[in-house]
């Protein structure tokens, strides 16, 4: 049994010296070891949370900065909208103008006209006024100068005639 005791109870100096030494071991993997790790570990998580606290900002700024590029874009695609309504709406203007322009000149080009065929029609039929006067004021000479007889009255009718008628075609 002693033998038994001795294999179940090992050396106490043994084990004592192995705490000591797991103690020591401890100590210098804590104070070496440990920490430093620990407070890279640390460090890190500081750095990821920071991170990743940008990231989220970032989302957040370029959601908001998006929203306001889509809010200026409807402005723009509103403004461009306006934009080519008035300058249809200009244009159009602007033909009317022309129209009524052109109308108004073709108009008084018109009445222009016909007044300068009025006024040559006038002159026209004054002149033949005037002709068919000398044309009777001389056949009425001859008339009163002559007694005529009824051959001669024909022949001075049909010289007035055709004096007329040649009148007429000039």
């Amino acid at each position: 049994m002693e033998e038994l005791l001795k294999i179940l109870n090992p050396m106490t100096s043994t084990i004592f010296w192995s705490i000591v030494c797991f103690l020591i071991l401890f100590f210098v993997l804590w104070k070496f070891v440990f920490k430093p790790v620990g407070k890279m570990i640390n460090a890190r998580q500081e750095e990821i949370r920071k991170n990743l606290d940008m990231a989220d900002r970032q989302r957040d700024e370029a959601i908001r900065y998006l929203d306001e590029q889509k809010v200026m874009l409807e402005q723009s695609k509103k403004e461009a909208k306006e934009i080519i309504e008035s300058g249809r709406q200009a244009s159009r203007k602007v033909q009317e103008e022309i129209e009524e322009s052109a109308h108004e000149k073709s108009r008084q080009m018109l009445d222009a006209a016909l007044e300068e065929i009025k006024r040559e029609k006038e002159k026209s039929l004054n002149e033949v006024k005037n002709r068919i006067i000398d044309i009777a004021m001389r056949t009425t000479e001859k008339i009163i100068s002559k007694s005529l007889s009824e051959e001669e009255h024909k022949k001075l009718i049909e010289e007035s005639l055709q004096e007329v008628g040649r009148a007429v075609e000039q």
